[in-house]
């Protein structure tokens, strides 16, 4: 005997148990009530076993399934996994991936169910190969021109749809056919009229600098506004006007106001135009900069004197450039009356400007060559006491009709002078009572304008100031693009650009006429949506806000534009609620 006769006699499990006792009664022909007794069952539930198993419902050796390799990961995650890890996901990508997806797991559990999956281990890479940027930021996909054939449908989204509101601004000012004509740079891959919406973009987002184009190029609703696949990147865009030249930046500027006149000749109308410095401060240390003046830091510090010149009535730039020395500072205003011949043929309008803008010799050159202006006198002790001995009974008081000015009432005296270093008379005005505890001395060569004219004209320069306080805050004006003249003139240029289609924009917006860029922006542009490209056409899907009755309204916007760099696909915009 082995001794296991116990094992048979003595059953353990509850199935062997059955087993036995069955047997019991059907091989040593027990009977049911003794069987039962003896394997610890009560008859009626032995009788129950005996049936079912007659009948097929209960199986004494019932197959048992192995769980042991079973995981417990759902199969639509393992195989989740498998998919990321075919496009080159490493353990810890996948892991971060499926955490975003909304499902937790452990790398080292993910690189288990890749070893199950018979997957080999990838081999070490650089950053560069995984995608990454040394900061560990994802490196963009390379910008590519959209092919119109391969296209396919799809549907994404974009942080700032509002900026396909501009389109049909761009279409009809004629910048595209500039920027053929003056033969701006291009490149295998991206043409000029690519490169340059891209930049555009970037202003009219009132992006702080091209460099901020990666914040961006992963977007291709952005892609599309220029008809590319995504923006390009910083390194393309902020090494773009290196290959352009001071000749070839004047002469773009120069179609692109006679462009401008044709399609907004409203913006061009008035008889003044201000003229005025703005220093762009510089904080590098090695540079070659002069150190100027910068209003906005109340010191001279190294930067960028640029000149700018704006339309009185509209408040539209109509001039701007940036390679000054302070040695040629007085020569700009002949600069500009040069310019604005080339553009409009001769200069009928009166140049507004301060005393410290040009000198008493360059207003004399002025005079003679018919060119009318309003500036300043710089005041002297003389000057003072000659002022005090003027009779009281020879001045005369006078009301000046410009809303929100403290001291309306003022006094003054007119007399005819010859400035210093000067051959022709020029019309002198003092003014005094005024707010200010010595005289100013407006001098003008414009005879046929009454006094009180222009003291207002001349009141209303500060809306220079108050124009480069706008490209400032929203263009972000003073964000020095580069410590390279041409380049900062080439940013400013965009800059003018950017201002003036948010000028046409607003044309189009009852009652938001004069608004600045940055309420235009806040209110009508800065709104997410989806583009939606659909095989024939896109369609911009934009949730409905506050002021989108009056975007309703706009003809461009809701009959759709074909847009010749999209292959003159159509673009519409499509509201929701």
């Amino acid at each position: 005997m082995s001794g296991l006769a116990h094992l048979f006699i003595e059953p353990k499990t509850p199935k062997q148990r059955r087993y036995e006792a069955i047997r019991s009664v059907e091989i040593d022909k027990l009977k049911v009530a003794d069987a039962a007794k003896k394997f610890g069952y009560t008859k009626k539930a032995l009788y129950t076993y005996i049936r079912d198993v007659k009948a097929g419902s209960l199986e004494l050796f019932p197959e048992t399934k192995d769980d042991t390799n079973k995981s417990r990961i759902p199969e639509y995650v393992q195989k989740r996994i498998i998919e990321l890890r075919k496009k080159n996901y490493s353990a810890v990508d996948i892991q971060k991936q499926l955490q975003e997806e909304c499902y937790k797991l452990s790398d080292r559990t993910v690189e288990r169910i890749i070893e199950k999956a018979g997957i080999h281990k990838l081999n070490r890479r650089t950053q560069a190969e995984r995608g990454l940027t040394k900061k560990h930021q994802m490196i963009p996909q390379r910008a590519t021109k959209l092919d119109f054939k391969k296209l396919e449908a799809f549907n994404v989204d974009c942080p700032v749809a509002g900026v396909f509101f501009f389109i049909p601004y761009i279409i009809n000012s004629g910048i595209l056919d500039i920027i053929n004509q003056c033969q701006l740079p291009q490149s295998s891959v991206i043409d000029a009229i690519q490169a340059s919406l891209s930049m555009l973009l970037l202003k009219l987002i009132g992006s702080e600098r091209l460099s901020n184009i990666n914040a961006y190029n992963h977007e291709p609703g952005f892609g599309l506004f220029a008809g590319l696949s995504v923006l390009p990147k910083s390194s393309y865009i902020t090494t773009y006007s290196c290959r352009t030249s001071e000749e070839m930046l004047l002469t773009f500027q120069q179609q692109l106001l006679k462009h401008f006149q044709n399609s907004y000749p409203e913006f061009y109308q008035s008889e003044f135009i201000n003229l005025d410095f703005h220093s762009i401060p510089h904080y590098g240390t090695e540079s070659q900069m002069e150190k100027v003046w910068c209003g906005a830091k109340h010191q001279a510090m190294k930067g960028a004197n640029t000149v700018f010149a704006q339309d009185s009535k509209s408040n539209v730039v109509l001039y701007t450039r940036a390679d000054i020395l302070r040695k040629d500072e007085i020569n700009e205003v002949q600069n500009f009356v040069s310019y604005w011949k080339s553009v409009k043929g001769n200069v009928k309008e009166t140049l507004v400007f301060d005393c410290k803008f040009t000198s008493y010799q360059i207003l004399d050159d002025l005079n003679r060559d018919k060119i009318r202006y309003i500036t300043l006198r710089k005041r002297n002790k003389k000057l003072i006491k000659e002022t005090l001995d003027i009779e009281e009974k020879k001045w005369k008081s006078i009301r000046l009709s410009i809303p929100k000015r403290k001291y309306k009432q003022c006094r003054i005296y007119e007399s005819q002078v010859v400035l210093k270093e000067g051959c022709l008379p020029v019309r002198q005005i003092i003014i005094k009572d005024h707010g200010r505890a010595e005289p100013t001395y407006v001098v003008t060569n414009n005879m046929e304008l009454k006094i009180k004219e222009v003291l207002e004209v001349y009141a209303k320069r500060w809306r220079i100031e108050n124009k480069l306080g706008e490209l400032v805050a929203f263009f972000n004006l003073n964000a020095l693009s580069s410590s390279l003249m041409v380049r900062i003139h080439f940013d400013i240029l965009w800059t003018l650009i950017a201002d003036t289609l948010y000028h046409g924009f607003a044309q189009d917006l009852p009652r938001f006429e004069h608004e600045r860029a940055n309420t235009i922006f806040k209110r009508f542009i800065n709104m997410p949506g989806k583009v939606i490209y659909d095989g024939k056409e896109f369609i911009i899907k934009i949730r409905k806000r506050a002021h989108t009755p009056i975007l309703i309204r706009l003809k461009s916007l809701s009959d759709g534009v074909k847009v010749p760099w999209l292959d003159n696909k159509i673009i519409r915009i499509q509201w929701t609620a």
